[in-house]
């Protein structure tokens, strides 16, 4: 019967996504608040078309399933897109994995092995061994923290031009204008 078929179709469908669930929370420059906010955080820079990613991503998957039960969050960001993020974390390559450390400023880049065993024995104890990013230039300290406000006024001022050129009519050279003036008396 259609409704037998029905039930089967939803109870495959219900448990396939259970199955495939994962506790990876994906971040943005939006929800990246919560990094340094709720304890300690594993984190993955990544892009979607990278190889190395892709091979990495069940693995890293599994590093969640293992930690679910722990204090430390597993994350990742697309760095392709999310350009803020990455550049307040210098990344250079992906994929890329830091642990941010219970105090929400403490931040280790990761130089392991690539394996589930590895990545959990860092976040238990083994990123005790290793040095952390420099507070200055780490991605929570002063210079991370004016890239990213430099990267967000471009975004903004960006944003601003189109909506005056494209939405108000101003044309492209009054907005700039505009833009370059409201500058000058935002950074002064």
């Amino acid at each position: 019967s259609f409704s037998m078929s029905l039930f089967f179709l939803i109870l495959t469908l219900l448990l396939a996504i259970s199955l495939s669930s994962s506790e990876v929370v994906e971040l943005t420059s939006k929800t990246f608040g919560a990094v340094n906010k709720e304890g300690d955080w594993l984190l993955k820079f990544y892009a979607p078309w990278c190889g190395h990613c892709k091979r990495l991503e069940p693995t890293y998957n599994e590093v969640s399933e293992r930690l679910k039960d722990s204090k430390t969050r597993v994350g990742k960001i697309d760095g392709s897109s999310e350009r803020s993020l990455a550049a307040i974390f210098s990344i250079t390559g992906f994929p890329s994995l830091f642990y941010v450390a219970p105090d929400g400023q403490t931040v280790y880049k990761y130089k392991g092995s690539r394996t589930a065993e590895a990545l959990v024995g860092y976040v238990q104890d083994g990123y005790k061994s290793d040095e952390a990013l420099s507070f200055w230039s780490g991605p929570f300290g002063i210079v991370g923290q004016c890239k990213w406000f430099l990267l967000w006024l471009g975004s903004f001022m960006f944003t601003l031009h189109e909506y005056l050129d494209k939405t108000l009519g101003m044309g492209p050279v009054p907005a700039g204008i505009f833009c370059v003036v409201g500058g000058m008396f935002v950074t002064a």
